[in-house]
């Protein structure tokens, strides 16, 4: 795989393969560097209309969600696709509109019936999911938003689901500015999700800029 430029990879459920941005597209290759291979945005014989970003695997290692940019005007919205399509833009089906600006890293909920990103509106942004169908788009944040509000609106920077998520109920972690310190700060928070954010509490803290948080199964020790 030498020369082979990438960005944003993900691991397959399996962790045999990785997902990642190549220039406008999105890429498959082994971890052994076999089998490269490109599953979205294929267009022989035509123009350059997008460019997906932020590849993530389904669960069951069939599908990934991605965001999408549209060259034409930039507006982005959230995509998904089967691996095994022959790759053409047509194969992805889009799950937000373009209107929304929705983007972000978008990624699977633990048993795939959700997928999480955030949309960017005037003057700020919220956290929404919605099914890997397309139905159920739901705004789970409600932070002031609009050109109207300009101190106190809210932008989301990051988002992910804790592995214990299921049937619409659980935890999630995301990065929000302002936040403790300094303007331009952004915090890590988490949010209980029931029927829409139910509590959300802030984790760092921190006096510099906390993003893109992750969950994992690492349970911090007590430092001496």
């Amino acid at each position: 795989m030498v020369g082979v430029e990438g960005f944003d990879p993900a691991f397959s459920p399996d962790g045999h393969s990785l997902a990642f941005r190549r220039p406008a597209k999105i890429s498959i290759v082994g971890l052994d560097g076999s089998g490269l291979h490109q599953v979205t945005n294929e267009h022989p014989n035509r123009p350059l209309a997008f460019s997906d970003f932020g590849p993530a695997f389904s669960p069951d290692g069939k599908k990934l969600v991605f965001e999408r940019s549209r060259l034409e005007d930039d507006h982005t919205a959230v995509f998904v696709q089967p691996i095994d399509s022959s790759g053409q833009p047509e194969d992805a089906h889009q799950i937000t509109p373009w209107e929304m600006g929705c983007e972000n890293g978008p990624e699977f909920s633990p048993k795939g019936e959700w997928v999480l990103f955030r949309c960017q509106g005037e003057g700020g942004s919220h956290l929404y999911w919605v099914h890997p169908n397309g139905t159920g788009l739901e705004q789970l944040t409600n932070a002031p938003f609009g050109p109207d509000q300009p101190d106190d609106v809210e932008e989301y920077v990051g988002s992910s689901f804790s592995p214990e998520f299921k049937e619409g109920w659980g935890d999630i972690a995301a990065a929000r500015y302002p936040a403790y310190r300094d303007e331009g700060n952004a915090d890590v928070f988490g949010m209980h999700i029931e029927h829409g954010v139910q509590e959300t509490v802030n984790l760092t803290k921190s006096e510099t800029l906390d993003d893109a948080p992750s969950w994992g199964t690492y349970l911090p020790s007590a430092r001496q």
